[in-house]
């Protein structure tokens, strides 16, 4: 009963925070003056407002002529003087910096992303009124389980002593006891270092609860999780039955003694008589999901294409624009990509797509956005970062009130990310000169493009000459150097998320052949500019 009144009390407080999002989508161009306002404090008197004359800034005319549109590299001093524990180097003194959310780089030192408790507390309060929302749309999943799948928010230490990881795993640290205790897993499962060994453990806890619904960015993991139930289905009714934790690969005796396991041989003779009638063990039968959290946009709606034969007819409700760097669109419906930009903890401003690379683009404010017109997004948030171009795409395709409603296209035209790996032109380049130095000749034609398979993977296509009957080897050592150049790249290659690189020869002269018909169609060789990676992910094809 006190369980119950306390749920409530949190649900009331979550609708008061929900309740006035929505009324500020009436109020667009005062609130974000306000949220300006309010940047410009969390940067007050740090050494960065000092370089840049921020002391006086009362107005957003101010604030664009004073600043450029930054990315990483060019706030990485500022980042740099934070890691090594001087947080006067970005932010007020009264901001208190918590930690570093990691994010791949388009080099192979990753991003460093502060993480204030002003930014969590914007962060949790996006994520409260996108769950509660959902909730309401489908009140059969009150206080009822949660598939929770986060990673871990300590995995290395700055030279400031500082912790950098995920922040899905500072959230799921921090989160109230009321919601803490309907997450499946516990924190410790979040350390899991190896992927089967993780995912396999979310499962065995998992199946024999009565889960409302599965919360998790990336529709790839929601997909192994369903995969590895299915796959071993029959261990883990045994290890339900017995009390036990047997993955298939090692995992720490440690996580296995928290976790306070016992025998549940009614869970188990339930799920076994799935087993027995179905012939497999599917999240279908084994749940009555109220409905799915994660990513429908982009290239990551290809995986919905095999939810239907895991999860039936479940409805999809997409997180949103939402990215180490901030929650940045509260969606409010079932099967779209679309949300409101969440307009009470950024910043924004927008570059028309057509304008993107240009030197002086135009720079438009939220309130001056048209329906079905793509730009790139900007914000400024308590991150610290302002200005910040993060690459995204997005389309708005309605208003709410006042505010704009957007989906997530994809990343910037030069990054390909089938499954959030983000791998830049860059990158390619450089791991393609790396494998060149080693094996001792110089490749300057090649192309790099995603193709779709289960799993998706990327292809090499080199010119015969070079490839010389060793396609095998050097699309392995591709694929090595490329998990070192990104951690994310890394990450979903470790789990199964992406398959290897393969590597696709070709005649030679390909490249020149292909440079002439290309200027031949228009181009000028002024400006013409071979690719090195194609971002349009392909249907899978036999190399």
């Amino acid at each position: 009963m006190i369980r119950l009144v306390i749920a409530k009390i949190a649900a009331w407080g979550a609708g008061k925070e929900m309740n006035r999002f929505f009324e500020a989508t009436s109020h667009l161009k005062e609130i974000q003056r306000a949220v300006l306002r309010r940047q410009m404090q969390i940067v007050a008197g740090s050494r960065f407002a000092e370089d840049f004359g921020l002391g006086h800034v009362d107005n957003y005319d101010d604030f664009r002529r004073k600043l450029p549109v930054f990315r990483y590299d060019n706030l990485k001093p500022y980042i740099e003087r934070l890691k090594n524990g001087d947080t006067g180097a970005l932010f007020n003194s009264s901001e208190k910096l918590l930690m570093f959310a990691l994010t791949s780089g388009t080099t192979a030192e990753p991003k460093f992303i502060p993480v204030t408790k002003r930014f969590v507390d914007d962060y949790r309060r996006g994520w409260n009124i996108f769950g509660l929302k959902a909730l309401l749309d489908h009140p059969g999943a009150f206080f009822r389980k949660i598939v929770q799948i986060t990673s871990s928010a300590r995995e290395i230490q700055t030279p400031g002593g500082i912790w950098a990881g995920a922040i899905t795993g500072l959230l799921a640290q921090t989160q109230k006891w009321i919601v803490r205790k309907h997450y499946v897993t516990p924190l410790c499962v979040s350390q899991i270092k190896d992927p089967v060994a993780k995912m396999y453990a979310v499962a065995r806890l998992a199946i024999r609860e009565d889960v409302a619904f599965m919360n998790t960015a990336n529709p790839s993991t929601t997909l192994r999780l369903a995969r590895v139930i299915e796959e071993y289905g029959p261990q883990l009714i045994r290890d339900i039955h017995d009390g036990k934790l047997r993955p298939p690969t090692d995992i720490s005796e440690d996580v296995i003694h928290s976790l306070h396991l016992s025998a549940d041989r009614k869970s188990a003779s339930r799920l076994a008589k799935i087993l027995d009638e179905k012939g497999k063990l599917l999240p279908k039968d084994v749940w009555q999901l109220s409905f799915i959290n994660n990513w429908t946009g982009g290239t990551l709606k290809l995986y919905l294409q095999k939810f239907p034969d895991y999860f039936g007819s479940t409805p999809i409700r997409d997180l949103g624009l939402l990215a180490s760097e901030g929650r940045f669109s509260i969606p409010i419906s079932d099967q779209t990509s679309a949300g409101i930009l969440e307009i009470t903890s950024n910043f924004f401003e927008f570059i028309p797509e057509s304008e993107y690379d240009q030197k002086s683009p135009t720079v438009l404010t939220a309130d001056q956005l048209q329906k079905d017109e793509k730009y790139f997004l900007l914000f400024s948030n308590a991150t610290g970062l302002c200005r910040y171009d993060i690459g995204d795409l997005v389309r708005v395709v309605d208003f709410y009130n006042e505010t704009p409603m957007i989906e997530f296209l994809n990343k910037g035209a030069h990054i390909s990310s089938i499954t959030g790996e983000k791998i830049t032109e860059r990158q390619v380049v450089e791991a393609v000169e790396i494998m060149g130095q080693k094996i001792g000749i110089k490749i300057d034609s090649f192309l790099v493009g995603p193709k779709w398979g289960d799993p998706p993977y990327y292809v090499l296509t080199l010119e015969k000459s070079t490839a010389d009957h060793r396609s095998q080897e050097l699309g392995r050592q591709f694929d090595q150097i490329l998990r070192q150049l990104n951690i994310e790249y890394e990450s979903k290659r470790s789990s199964g998320r992406l398959g290897p690189v393969l590597v696709q020869p070709v005649a030679d002269g390909f490249f020149q052949s292909d440079d002439l018909k290309r200027l031949s169609a228009g181009g000028r060789g002024e400006q013409y500019k071979r690719k090195f990676l194609l971002t349009q992910i392909e249907p899978e094809s036999k190399v």
